[in-house]
């Protein structure tokens, strides 16, 4: 109740290891109002403050009324531990860990609690959505991810992907530095929507010129799942600066506001009573 936080760079000690995050705090912030959290994940190699100059999501979400939580990885190069190799870091333990102390320091409205991110990041924070139950919602950007939730996990799904994306084939095929390849973005989401029992019919529209929007309702627990497919999208964060400097990438590429698509997509879900 009594000075209000700041935001800036932090850091938390978990496992014996000294874990670097930066936390951005709803502009009007009162302790007696609860205010829904986003983590934001970066992608291989990058950082925090480098996946917040790309998604701006501390920014402008913090501005809509959100926390926003932006870690930073472990490893040289960084990577988040997907697919959950025993012998790299507990980022799953970090993150539950992470967000049971701001609970204990901030007013956070438990059933508002939802995870994005790009590329790398976009892969763990679908991982993440499916094994924490504590996540209502969750966003790829660059990356469609398919993960196997538990029987009655049916988190609410949303992913961002460009056609032209070179490094996480939209079409599906071998990912950039990796041996296995990956599902059509689109088989991958019509996998989520059959597993979640949503309406097997999606709801088609188009955000902007050269983006298309499909949508599964009637998901278990209320849920949806959603692909807003960027044509001519690159693998940049749509609308970033990397992405509005790419020749290679789409006018929708370079203007797609990722991030108040997928803030809109989260204020709609929270996790069922």
């Amino acid at each position: 109740m009594g000075t209000p936080p700041s935001s800036g760079l932090r850091t938390f000690l978990y496992g014996g290891v000294r874990r670097h995050y930066l936390l951005s705090v709803p502009h009007s912030y009162h302790a007696r109002q609860a205010y829904p959290t986003v983590f934001d994940f970066h992608g291989f190699k990058a950082s925090g403050a480098v996946e917040e100059q790309r998604s701006r999501m501390g920014v402008t979400g913090s501005g809509r009324g959100y926390f926003v939580v932006t870690p930073d990885a472990l490893g040289s190069p960084p990577r988040w531990n997907t697919p959950g190799s025993p012998t790299a870091a507990d980022d799953l333990g970090f993150v539950d860990a992470l967000l049971t102390d701001l609970a204990g320091h901030y007013c956070l409205d438990a059933a508002r609690v939802y995870a994005t991110g790009h590329s790398n990041g976009a892969e763990f924070a679908a991982a993440l959505a499916c094994h924490a139950p504590r996540f209502a919602a969750v966003a790829m950007v660059s990356s469609t991810s398919s993960a196997i939730c538990p029987p009655g996990r049916a988190p609410a799904t949303m992913a961002v992907h460009g056609t032209a994306d070179p490094s996480v084939p939209y079409g599906g095929g071998r990912v950039a530095g990796a041996a296995t390849p990956v599902p059509a973005a689109q088989v991958v989401i019509r996998e989520y929507a059959r597993r979640y029992r949503c309406d097997p019919q999606p709801e088609s529209s188009h955000p902007i010129v050269g983006v298309v929007a499909l949508r599964y309702t009637g998901c278990l627990g209320g849920g949806e799942v959603r692909l807003d497919t960027v044509i001519g999208g690159t693998h940049f964060w749509p609308a970033s600066p990397e992405a509005r400097g790419d020749r290679a990438t789409s006018l929708a590429g370079r203007t797609f506001d990722a991030t108040g698509a997928i803030l809109d997509f989260f204020a709609a879900h929270r996790l069922a009573s």
